[in-house]
C-alpha cells in the first residue's frame, strides 16, 4: 500500500518553493494543500469533512501543519521537513511579517524591534517554533525536544535544510523517485537585516529563545551530512538541477 506522505512546512523555512515544486509532481486530485481561509483560520477543517474513501485517495498533504495530521488517514503515512538555522529563521520571519499588512502578526510587529519581536511577543513561531511544530506540543512543556526526536525517529521519512536546499530536493528526488525537481525561488523575504548586523544583545535574545531550534538543527545537520555521502555524483546532480533552474527562472521571467 502507498504511503501518505505529509510535508510539514515550518514558516519560512523555503516551504512555498517546496509546495510549487510538489505541485507539479503530484497529480492535483491527489493531493490537499492545509492553506489560510483567514488571517486566523486554516482550511484543515475541509479535510476533516472529506469523506473517508476521498482521504485515502489523497497521496500527499503540504502546509503548515503540526505532527499529528497522519492521526486522520487509517493508512500508513510519513512526514518530511526542512529545517533552518533559527536565527536566519527569525529574521526572516519578522521582516515577512513587516512586509505583510494581512499578517495576524503585523499591527503589533510593526511597532517593534527585532529584540522585541522574539522577547515580547507572544507567539510559538518566535521561541523554539520548528520544535514545537514538530512536537506537536501546543505549549512549550519539559520533553519538548525530545518528543520532537522521537516523532522524527518513528514518523519522519526525511530532514533536509533550507541552507542546502539543492541538495535536500536531490536527496529527495533519490527517495521518492520524483523527476527533476526544478524550481524559480517563491516568497523570498526582501531587504531583511543580515545577521552579522545584528547587535550582541538580539543575537542572544535569538539564541536564548530558541536554544532547542538550534539542539535539533545541529543533530540533524551531522545526520543529513551523512546522508549526502551516500548519494552517487551529487555535486554533478546538483549543478544540474541549478542550470535547470536558471533557464526555468527565464522561462517563468
Amino acid at each position: 500500500m502507498n504511503k501518505h506522505l505529509l510535508f510539514l512546512h515550518l514558516p519560512k523555512n523555503g516551504g512555498t518553493t517546496l509546495n510549487s515544486i510538489l505541485d507539479r509532481l503530484y497529480k492535483k486530485q491527489k493531493v490537499f494543500s492545509i492553506r489560510e481561509k483567514n488571517p486566523h483560520e486554516l482550511n484543515t477543517a475541509d479535510f476533516l469533512k472529506l469523506p473517508k474513501l476521498e482521504k485515502e485517495r489523497i497521496r500527499l498533504v503540504k502546509g503548515h501543519l503540526k505532527f499529528g495530521f497522519h492521526e486522520h488517514f487509517t493508512g500508513p503515512s510519513e512526514y518530511f521537513t526542512f529545517l533552518r538555522k533559527p536565527e536566519e529563521r527569525i529574521i526572516s520571519f519578522y521582516q515577512y511579517v513587516l512586509d505583510n499588512p494581512s499578517h495576524r502578526l503585523f499591527e503589533e510587529v510593526s511597532k517593534m524591534s527585532l529584540y522585541e519581536f522574539v522577547t515580547q511577543l507572544k507567539d510559538a513561531d518566535t521561541n523554539n517554533g520548528q520544535v514545537r511544530w514538530i512536537s506537536g506540543m501546543v505549549e512549550e512543556g519539559e520533553g519538548m525536544l525530545e518528543k520532537a526526536l522521537e516523532n522524527i525517529q518513528n514518523h519522519f521519512s526525511f530532514v533536509g535544510f533550507t541552507e542546502e536546499f539543492d541538495e535536500s530536493l536531490i536527496l529527495l528526488q533519490e527517495k521518492y523517485g520524483w523527476s527533476l525537481p526544478y524550481y524559480k525561488v517563491q516568497n523570498r523575504t526582501r531587504k531583511r537585516q543580515s545577521l552579522e548586523a545584528l547587535d550582541d544583545k538580539t543575537k542572544m535574545a535569538i539564541a536564548d529563545h530558541n536554544h532547542l531550534d538550534q539542539q535539533l538543527y545541529t543533530i540533524f545537520k551531522e545526520r543529513f551530512d551523512q546522508q549526502k555521502k551516500m548519494i552517487r555524483n551529487l555535486n554533478l546532480k546538483v549543478l544540474r538541477l541549478r542550470s535547470y533552474n536558471k533557464l526555468y527562472s527565464i522561462y517563468k521571467g
